[in-house]
């Protein structure tokens, strides 16, 4: 019998075909040469009676700017070029988009971040799911940065997962360990991993139990300690807000090293709200050791040793004050007038990242359910000698 599959919705078109990705490896880095690809996308109601220049500033500021499409200093703009498209039509920056048309940019020159090239291994694999250790640095699915150099994609490439297969739990780029794909158009696949109350209760009653370890500054109390403070998510930041989503995590303290005045703690989840358990440690006075985003003195420290570091070989993230025409990976429409920085930039091995840098200490250890269990080994940093 043949999986079910989910099948388009009636009116939608059809999905634009992707390129298909050259990959090659340098510098312990799983890299993409640059490729052009095609976006489509409807009108939506916000976008009606707005010009096209106005809609992709404001709507991706991080991908182009107004200049991008109308063109600078008398260039030829992406419009005029017929890379920026109505309704597959040539239109002026001054045309008024209505309800029903649609909205195609073609020849986006692109640049994916590269990751580490650490293997992804496979731990357990059907016809109905497949279970991977994601190793850190490495998104799982597509975003606005990355498409090929994902985890969904590079499973499909080397290990040719069938397209049907979507997450079941998602991790932070920056964190490693189990992760499930699933055929969730099936409803028997999906509810096995994703019980209906899967996420509502805590405690032993939990049908999904969620374990991971960190390393986190400082002595961290002995003890069962359980944190619910809830998490909001609002534009693009994460953080402990009184308003935000119920939150709660136990962590459990499994050793103390006084010479590195640093703690590994088992993590238990009740709930799954996004950069949870970074949060929680945080909010304790206990970040992990080397997590850019809530452990400031490890910010601080890092550059201090290396004052040329950037957030431009940081992680996946990159900041939106920075012009897209500067931004590292970022769609970008090239002409003779304006030529791809980034391609320049890699022929001179320019800004390459480290990979040491796409990582923190956390990992999801064990995943398990009613009738199924995976397990993955500690990580290296487990251990109280390993520093770096």
């Amino acid at each position: 019998m043949s999986p079910k599959v989910a099948t388009p919705r009636r009116g939608r078109a059809p999905p634009i075909e992707m390129p298909r990705p050259e990959y090659y490896f340098e510098d312990g880095l799983r890299k993409v040469k640059p490729y052009n690809q095609t976006y489509l996308a409807h009108v939506k109601q916000r976008w009606v009676n707005r010009t096209v220049p106005k809609v992709f500033a404001s709507e991706m500021p991080r991908r182009c700017t107004e200049t991008m499409i109308v063109g600078i200093r008398g260039s030829i703009d992406a419009m005029k070029r017929g890379d920026v498209l109505v309704n597959d039509m040539v239109v002026s920056p001054e045309y008024i988009l209505k309800g029903g048309e649609s909205l195609r940019s073609i020849n986006c020159h692109r640049h994916e971040p590269p990751v580490p090239d650490t293997p992804i291994r496979i731990l357990e694999q059907t016809k109905d799911y497949i279970v991977f250790d994601k190793p850190h640095g490495i998104t799982v699915h597509p975003n606005e940065l990355n498409f090929f150099n994902t985890a969904l994609e590079i499973l499909r490439r080397d290990h040719d997962i069938p397209s049907y297969m979507h997450a079941i739990n998602r991790l932070d780029a920056v964190t490693s360990g189990v992760v499930i794909f699933a055929n969730v158009a099936d409803p028997t696949v999906r509810e096995r991993f994703q019980p209906p109350n899967a996420d509502s209760d805590s405690g032993p009653d939990a049908l999904v139990h969620k374990e991971y370890v960190c390393r986190v500054v400082g002595e961290f109390p002995d003890g069962p300690v359980i944190v619910k403070e809830p998490i909001l998510q609002s534009a693009g930041k994460v953080s402990v807000d009184p308003s935000g989503k119920p939150a709660e995590t136990r962590f459990e303290r499994k050793w103390y090293d006084s010479k590195s005045n640093s703690s590994l703690v088992s993590c238990f989840l009740a709930t799954g709200r996004q950069h949870q358990i970074r949060l929680h440690v945080a909010h304790l006075n206990h970040p992990i050791v080397n997590d850019i985003l809530y452990n400031p003195d490890y910010r601080t420290e890092r550059d201090l040793r290396n004052s040329t570091l950037t957030a431009n070989g940081e992680t996946r993230f990159y900041p939106t004050e920075i012009p897209p025409e500067s931004q590292p990976y970022m769609p970008y429409y090239i002409s003779s007038e304006t030529p791809c920085h980034k391609c320049k930039e890699e022929l001179e091995s320019v800004n390459v990242p480290n990979p040491k840098s796409m990582k923190i200490w956390l990992r999801a250890i064990r995943y398990q359910g009613p009738d199924w269990k995976f397990e993955v080994d500690m990580p290296d940093w487990a251990d109280p000698n390993v520093l770096d």
